[in-house]
C-alpha cells in the first residue's frame, strides 16, 4: 500500500484492531451469518482494495474492512467447528490421556483426546471418580490409552463471575466435560495417528516434560517449592495449592506463576548468553529462535507463551533487518498471527493480559521514563535500574489492572513492591532451573543446584507471603461491567494520547532499558 504521512503510521495496528473487532462481532452474531457470507464480504472488500490502488486513503479503508470480515470469518468457522452437537446419553470411545492426572478431592482430573469414531479429534475435560478400594486409577499416566463409557456434557458456569469458564474451555479447544464412573473405563493401547502432527508433537513434549520432572522430585524440593518452580519454569500450575495461588494473587505476583513475556525474555537472554558467537549473525538468531520455540513446545504452547514466542521471533527478525524491534507494529503483527491461528485466543484471559501489558508498556513507558533527565540517570546506574523497573511495572499494571478487576474482582495495592522483589528472584529461579537441567550431565553437582533452587524459591514465597500479609495489601469485591471496563480503557487511552503528544518531543530518542 502506497501511503505517506500520518496514513502510514502503524499500518499493522489498524489492521489488527479491525480484525479484533471482526472477531468480536462474529462471535456476538454467531448463528445469524455463516462463515461463507463473511468470506464473500471479505472477498468483495479485497477486490475493492485492488480496484482502488490509485487512491491510497480509500484503499487503506477497504483493507481495514477486509481485515474486519476476515476476523468474523475466522471466528465463525472456529465456532461452527467446535459447536458440533454432543452425542446423547452414554457413549463409548477411545481416547488418549493428554495431561498428567491430578487428584482433586474425590475425583482425578485429566484431559482426553478422542482418537476414533465420529467424535474423533475432540478434547474433553474429564473427571474420574476415584475407586479407593482398588486404587487402579493411580496407574493412569499421560499418554496412556483409555476405553471409556461416559456421558458428555456442555461446560457449565459454576460460579457467578465475569470469568467465563465454558468460553475459557473453548479457547483451549475443549468441546465437552464428562464424569467417568469407576468400572466404566479401562486402559488399552490406542493409535495416535488420527491426531494431527502438531497435537502428537505437543503430547510427546508434555510426556518428556513429565518424565523430566519425575527425575527431580527427590532432590530436596518440598511440594510447595516444587510446585512454584515447575509453574515458573515449565508452565505447569496443576501442582499449586489454592492457598499458594491466593498468596501470589493477593501480593500481585501471580504473573510470575504464568509463563508470559517476562519468562520468555529471560529465556531469550539466557539463550543469547549460551549461544554467544555474535559473528554468526543470522545463524545465531536462528539458534536462539529455535531454542525459544523448543521451550514453548516443551511448556505446552499456551496462548500467552505463543504470544511471547511470536513477538520474540518478530523482535529477532526485526533486528536482523535493522528495523525497530519493540513497536506497536510488532505487537499488532503478533496479534494478527495469533488470531489467524486461533481466533478464540481473543477471549483467553492470559492472552488479553499479556497483550494489554505490552501495549501499555509500548505506549506509556517512554513518555513517563523521560520525566527524569537522561543525564542524571546515566550518572546513577542504580537509580536508572530502579526507575526503569518502576516505569515498566506501573505501565504493565495500568494495562492489566482493569482486566484483573473485571475477571477476578481484585486489585493488588503493593504490586510495585512485589515486582522489585520477584523479578530478580524469578530470573534466578529460571536460570537455576536451566542449570539443574544441564547439571544432569554432571550428577554430583545436581543436588547442590537443587538445594540452591529450593532456597531461592523459598525466599521468593516467603517475601510474597510477607507482602500479602501487609495491612491493606489488596482490594476485594470489585465488580465492574463490560461497559465500565471499556470506558476505563477509553479513559486510559485518552490520557496516554495526551502524554504521547505532549511528551514525545522531549523523550524522542530515549530508550527504556528496563524490559
Amino acid at each position: 500500500m502506497r501511503t505517506n504521512g500520518a496514513i502510514q503510521l502503524f499500518p499493522l495496528l489498524r489492521i489488527a484492531v479491525c480484525m479484533v473487532l471482526g472477531v468480536f462481532v462474529g462471535n456476538e452474531t454467531c448463528g445469524l451469518l455463516g462463515q461463507w457470507i463473511w468470506l464473500f464480504m471479505m472477498a468483495v472488500a479485497v477486490v475493492g482494495a485492488l480496484l482502488l490502488r490509485r487512491h491510497d486513503l480509500w484503499q487503506g479503508v477497504m483493507l481495514c474492512v477486509a481485515a474486519f470480515f476476515m476476523g468474523a470469518t475466522l471466528i465463525t468457522h472456529q465456532l461452527e467447528r467446535l459447536d458440533r452437537p454432543l452425542p446423547m446419553g452414554d457413549v463409548t470411545y477411545r481416547a488418549v490421556v493428554a495431561s498428567q492426572p491430578q487428584e482433586r478431592g474425590k475425583v482425578v482430573r485429566m484431559d482426553l483426546w478422542v482418537v476414533d469414531g465420529p467424535q474423533q479429534g475432540r478434547k474433553i475435560k474429564a473427571s474420574l471418580l476415584r475407586d479407593t478400594l482398588t486404587g487402579y486409577y493411580k496407574s493412569i499416566n499421560m499418554g496412556d490409552g483409555l476405553v471409556v463409557t461416559s456421558e458428555w456434557q456442555q461446560p457449565t458456569q459454576y460460579t457467578p463471575s465475569h470469568f467465563n469458564y465454558p468460553l475459557y474451555l473453548r479457547c483451549q479447544g475443549f468441546t465437552a466435560t464428562t464424569l467417568i464412573l469407576p468400572g466404566n473405563w479401562r486402559k488399552n493401547r490406542v493409535s495416535l495417528k488420527p491426531l494431527s502432527y502438531l497435537d502428537r508433537t505437543i503430547l510427546v513434549a508434555k510426556q518428556f516434560r513429565e518424565s523430566t520432572l519425575q527425575k527431580y522430585l527427590g532432590l530436596g524440593l518440598d511440594d510447595e517449592e516444587m510446585a512454584v518452580a515447575v509453574a515458573m519454569a515449565l508452565g505447569d500450575r496443576s501442582r499449586l495449592t489454592n492457598d499458594l495461588r491466593d498468596i501470589y494473587s493477593i501480593s500481585g505476583a501471580s504473573h510470575v506463576l504464568a509463563l508470559s513475556g517476562l519468562h520468555l525474555s529471560i529465556i531469550y537472554m539466557l539463550f543469547s548468553v549460551l549461544v554467544g558467537w555474535r559473528r554468526l549473525g543470522v545463524l545465531r538468531e536462528v539458534f536462539i529462535i529455535g531454542g525459544i520455540w523448543a521451550y514453548a513446545l516443551f511448556t505446552g504452547l499456551s496462548p500467552s507463551v505463543l504470544r511471547a514466542s511470536v513477538m520474540i521471533t518478530i523482535f529477532s527478525l526485526a533486528g536482523l533487518i535493522h528495523r525497530r524491534r519493540m513497536s506497536l507494529n510488532a505487537l499488532a503483527l503478533t496479534v494478527i498471527i495469533m488470531l489467524m491461528a486461533n481466533p478464540l485466543s481473543l477471549y483467553d484471559v492470559g492472552f488479553e493480559m499479556s497483550v494489554m501489558a505490552v501495549l501499555a508498556i509500548l505506549v506509556c513507558s517512554r513518555p513517563v521514563y523521560g520525566l527524569i533527565s537522561q543525564e542524571f540517570l546515566l550518572s546513577h546506574p542504580v537509580v536508572k535500574w530502579i526507575w526503569a523497573t518502576a516505569v515498566v511495572s506501573c505501565c504493565a499494571q495500568l494495562g492489566t489492572a482493569p482486566l484483573t478487576a473485571y475477571y477476578f474482582g481484585r486489585f493488588s495495592v503493593y504490586f510495585l513492591l512485589t515486582n522489585f522483589i520477584v523479578i530478580p528472584l524469578a530470573t534466578a529461579v529460571l536460570y537455576l532451573t536451566a542449570a539443574m537441567l544441564m547439571a544432569a550431565l554432571l550428577p554430583p553437582a545436581l543436588p547442590w543446584v537443587a538445594k540452591l533452587l529450593a532456597k531461592v524459591v523459598g525466599w521468593q514465597t516467603t517475601m510474597v507471603k510477607w507482602v500479602s500479609d501487609l495491612p491493606g495489601s489488596h482490594i476485594e469485591g470489585i465488580d465492574i461491567s463490560r461497559i465500565q471496563l471499556w470506558m476505563i480503557y477509553v479513559f486510559i487511552a485518552a490520557v496516554a494520547v495526551i502524554f504521547w503528544v505532549f511528551g514525545l518531543r522531549r523523550t524522542r530518542g530515549i530508550k527504556v532499558t528496563g524490559f
